[in-house]
């Protein structure tokens, strides 16, 4: 309620004058700083499509009973064909088969009553009305109801008890029961993967998995060797690379001039001398300094409260720690004056009216991705210098500086000076990004780097902040996916720049990965930043951006479809990378299932508007 009041409050000072209404949380009409994010064009598409997903809780594995359903999934197959292959005339006619029968049903019914316990134990985890919303349960738990009635009046019944109607069922009921092994089969696979239902393979995964296959039906080494350099080049997105025939000093020449790693000589060389030393002492407070040093590597650190105190050059000083525990000052010849020069310019460029993309957020992501570096190991993984250390850090802060509070959707719809100047090209992201780099010339940060470092420095950084941009997310996922497919994927060497690309925008899209006390204040400041724009398209008579119209969105649904569409798939695809990554993942779902729970709160909330 407190975290709800303090927004309400800076939502005042934002809203000035435009005349909102602000009302609280949980009161008869909506809220205008919560909601939903929903655009017009899906209103038909998006409950539906959420709502699917929302029934699928159930196949929310739970590893341990995964692996005993899977074995008993196994014994009931075998024992339904002993069934199937003795008659009762040949029980009649053996007593050792009689005895045997006698026993398979015994085994077949505590199978049936192990069905039982998965199916109430799955159902007390998501709900009684969750896990029977979908048909199939209520089907398996038909047949395994009426399986075990049978078996038992089979056990209790014998000689001619049963009619022939009765032995035709118990025949159909067998068969059912076969039927309910596949459907249990079924369900262990999509519980082991889920989250798959929204991965979007791309075409070029596709291509990769088909070339590969091919290569497994040949022996000749020639086509084999042709077939794994396809794969290597789609893997590597170089297909579009010019492949020279002939003399090609003059052709490289013009092809690739512009790109062209020049020889940098020592005249074009930033001074390196030996008497260039500057200290890693940065001076933080001696409070601040010891809260980081408790808190720095937690998720759940509650950081909001150090803002109050410290305002913008919070960040100058999480950056600074930063910089003196890996030594980046003086392993890079770095000023600690002109550090602070800059972070105090970056800091001071974040507009503290943004709900959301202010300098909170910076400190959060920057937050976020030396977690990757340190308890993800990333460190190590990516075999980071001093320099790569930097890039990482300095990029995370700078990532959105100077954003306006709206979407480059509407920068591109309301012809802003930022869309004109880039061309619709992720104009905010680009916007960043030069922002950096002038505050670093303005105050002499990279003054004593090498060309080389700088221009490496520039391209890392660069490409980084654009990843940031969320219309490039399916691109860039799949890009990430096919390096991963490939046989020569190396996040130290050839691949650390688009694993870089991937941690800050894993920071970036990262609140569904903190415990709720922090997403649930993250939410709220989102969707009123994306609600405030909706009520200026609303009022310039444009439409609606997705995710920005307060009148239709379920605060709940909106975060549940942003997990399942972006963060569960992309994060359980990072783990890749970053294996100790797996064991916080499990936050994500959890936090998803809280949402859950809100849906008809919030639903009501809309619907009293």
């Amino acid at each position: 309620m407190a975290e709800e009041q303090n927004l309400k409050e800076d939502s005042k000072k934002n809203i000035g004058q435009m005349g909102i209404k602000v009302v609280p949380r949980g009161s008869k009409e909506i809220s205008n700083i919560l909601g939903d994010r929903r655009s017009s064009h899906n209103v038909d598409g998006f409950d539906r499509v959420v709502g699917d997903e929302i029934t699928d809780q159930k196949q929310v594995g739970i590893p341990l009973i995964d692996k005993v359903v899977i074995i008993l999934v196994v014994l009931f197959t075998l024992l339904v064909f002993i069934n199937f292959s003795f008659t009762s005339n040949d029980a009649k006619e053996d007593a050792d088969i009689e005895k045997t029968l006698f026993i398979t049903k015994i085994i077949e019914l505590v199978i049936l009553i192990l069905f039982v316990f998965e199916i109430s134990i799955r159902f007390i985890s998501v709900g009684f009305i969750t896990y029977f919303s979908d048909l199939w349960s209520v089907f398996d738990a038909l047949i395994i109801i009426a399986s075990i009635v049978l078996i038992i009046l089979d056990l209790n019944l014998e000689g001619d008890a049963f009619t022939t109607i009765s032995k035709v069922l118990r025949g159909i009921f067998r068969f059912l029961r076969l039927f309910l092994v596949f459907r249990k089969f079924n369900q262990v696979k999509k519980i082991n993967n889920v989250g798959a239902r929204y991965v979007v393979r791309s075409p070029v995964e596709k291509v990769i998995e088909i070339m590969r296959d091919l290569a497994d039906q040949f022996e000749d080494p020639d086509i084999i060797k042709q077939l794994n350099w396809g794969i290597t080049h789609i893997s590597n997105n170089t297909v579009y690379e010019p492949i020279i025939e002939g003399k090609k000093s003059e052709a490289l020449g013009w092809l690739y001039q512009p790109q062209q790693q020049q020889q940098i000589s020592h005249e074009l060389k930033r001074s390196m001398s030996s008497d260039i030393q500057f200290s890693d002492e940065s001076h933080l407070p001696e409070q601040l300094k010891q809260d980081f040093e408790q808190n720095i590597l937690k998720l759940d650190y509650d950081y909001f409260s150090l803002f109050q105190k410290y305002d913008s050059s919070i960040l100058t000083y999480l950056m600074c720690y930063y910089f003196q525990k890996e030594q980046l000052f003086s392993s890079l010849r770095m000023s600690p004056d002109s550090f602070k020069k800059c972070l105090d310019k970056l800091g001071s460029s974040y507009h503290k009216e943004n709900l959301y993309h202010n300098v909170i957020h910076a400190f959060d992501v920057t937050h976020t991705v030396y977690f990757f570096i340190e308890k993800c190991n990333f460190k190590e993984i990516g075999k980071l210098s001093k320099l790569d250390y930097s890039i990482l850090l300095l990029s995370a802060a700078a990532h959105d500086v100077d954003h306006p509070g709206l979407n480059n959707i509407f920068l591109s719809n309301t012809r802003h000076e930022l869309a004109m100047t880039y061309n619709d090209k992720s104009p905010l992201e680009q916007h960043h990004a030069s922002t950096l780099f002038r505050y670093i010339r303005d105050t002499d940060l990279l003054v004593h780097f090498t060309l080389s470092d700088f221009k490496y420095f520039r391209e890392k950084s660069i490409n980084m902040i654009l990843s940031t941009d969320n219309a490039m997310h399916g691109k860039d996922y799949n890009k990430l996916k096919a390096r991963l497919a490939s046989n020569d994927f190396d996040p130290g060497s050839k691949d650390k720049g688009i694993c870089f690309d991937t941690l800050l925008h894993a920071a970036d899209i990262s609140n569904p990965f903190k415990p709720m006390q922090n997403y649930e204040k993250w939410t709220f400041r989102v969707l009123g930043e994306f609600w405030l724009q909706g009520d200026k398209e609303k009022e310039l008579g444009l439409p609606i951006t997705m995710l920005c119209d307060r009148r239709t969105t379920n605060v709940a649904k909106s975060q549940i479809g942003f997990i399942d569409f972006m963060v569960l798939p992309y994060y359980n695809t990072i783990s890749q990378i970053l294996p100790q990554l797996s064991g916080y993942i499990e936050q994500i779902t959890e936090n998803k299932k809280a949402w859950a729970e809100q849906i008809e709160h919030y639903q009501t909330l809309l619907n009293t508007q």
